[in-house]
C-alpha cells in the first residue's frame, strides 16, 4: 500500500484531500498540530513545519512515498497585517519540510501548492501583495531544491478553490451569509468591485488535480489548476441567492467591469485531466453544508 503523508491535512482542501486518497486505497498520513484527525482512517501525525529536526525524524519514521504539501497561510488580508508569520509559514515551512525530505526520502514524490496570483516577476516589478510575495518564493524555492538536490519536487499553482467544507473563501463567505439571512435579519454582503471576475474550481476537482500531476506530472515542472473560465462575483452572488432563496443584500465600492485572468489548463488536461463538477453544483454543495450546520 502506498504511502501519501499529507501538511495542512486538517483544513479545506486537506479534509477532501484525505478523503480522496483513502478512497483510493492509500496509506494517509495527516499532519496535525495537536488533535486527531477528525477522518478515523487518517492516521494522524504531530508535526511542527517550523521544527527542522522534527521534520526529518518524522520522515525517517513514516517513509511516505508521496507528499502533498498544502499547509499555508493562504490568506492575503493577514498577510498585511503578519507579514512576518506568512513568510515564515509558507517558506521556512516549506524549506523544512524539504531539508527532511533531502535526508531521509529523496526519491519521494513531492507535490507543492503554489497560487495563480502569487508575484510574478515577468509582470510586474513589486509584488502585489506579502502573501504572493510568499508563494513565489515558496515556488522559487521548490524549484531550486528539486534541481539542487535531484528531488522528485512538482508545483501546482491554483485558482480560487470552492465547494462543500469550511473555508474563508468569497464563495463560502457568501454562502454562509445567505443561509443566515434567510434564517434571521442579517447583514448584507460588500464587495470591493462586484463586477470583479475570478477562476473557481471545486475543490474535489483539485484533490483530482494533485494525484493526477503526483501519478503522471514530470519533476520539476509546474501546472495551473483551474477551470480555465472566469466568473464575474455578482454572478455567483446572484446564483446563490437564487438557490438559497435568499434576499441578502449586495453593495459595492466600485461597478467595473474588468477582463478577469483566464488560466491556461492545457498542461493538466494533458496528464487526462478534466474539470467534472460545475460551478451551479459547487454552489450548490456549499450552501447544503451551511445549511446543515
Amino acid at each position: 500500500m502506498n504511502k501519501v503523508f499529507i501538511t495542512g491535512a486538517t483544513g479545506f482542501t486537506g479534509i477532501h484531500a484525505c478523503e480522496y486518497f483513502i478512497k483510493r486505497g492509500y496509506e494517509v498520513f495527516g499532519a496535525v498540530r495537536s488533535h486527531f484527525h477528525p477522518i478515523k482512517e487518517v492516521r494522524s501525525v504531530l508535526c511542527d513545519l517550523m521544527d527542522a529536526k522534527g521534520m526529518k525524524v518524522l520522515f525517517e519514521n513514516i517513509q511516505p512515498d508521496m507528499i502533498l504539501h498544502l499547509a499555508a497561510q493562504n490568506h492575503t488580508g493577514q498577510s498585511w497585517e503578519d507579514p512576518i508569520s506568512t513568510i515564515n509559514t509558507n517558506v521556512i515551512g516549506t524549506m523544512n519540510l524539504l531539508e527532511g525530505v533531502k535526508g531521509t526520502i529523496p526519491s519521494a514524490r513531492i507535490l507543492i501548492i503554489g497560487s495563480v496570483i502569487e508575484f510574478n516577476p515577468c509582470h510586474s516589478i513589486v509584488p502585489n501583495h506579502p502573501y504572493g510575495l510568499s508563494k513565489y518564493i515558496q515556488t522559487l524555492l521548490s524549484t531550486s531544491w528539486s534541481s539542487f538536490y535531484d528531488l522528485d519536487i512538482r508545483i501546482a499553482k491554483t485558482s480560487n478553490l470552492i465547494g462543500p467544507g469550511h473555508s474563508n473563501g468569497i464563495c463560502a463567505l457568501l454562502a454562509q451569509k445567505c443561509v443566515q439571512h434567510r434564517n434571521v435579519d442579517g447583514k448584507g454582503f460588500h464587495f470591493h468591485n462586484i463586477l470583479d471576475r475570478r477562476d473557481f474550481l471545486d475543490v474535489r476537482d483539485a484533490v483530482s488535480a494533485y494525484d493526477c500531476i503526483l501519478q503522471k506530472g514530470c519533476k520539476n515542472e509546474t501546472y495551473v489548476v483551474a477551470s480555465g473560465k472566469t466568473y464575474k462575483f455578482l454572478e455567483v452572488a446572484k446564483e446563490l441567492k437564487r438557490l438559497s432563496q435568499s434576499d441578502l443584500p449586495l453593495t459595492t465600492e466600485h461597478f467595473l467591469s474588468t477582463p478577469g485572468v483566464q488560466y491556461s489548463i492545457e498542461k493538466l488536461e494533458s496528464l487526462s485531466w478534466k474539470q467534472t463538477i460545475s460551478l451551479n453544483q459547487s454552489l450548490k454543495d456549499t450552501l447544503l453544508y451551511y445549511q446543515e450546520q
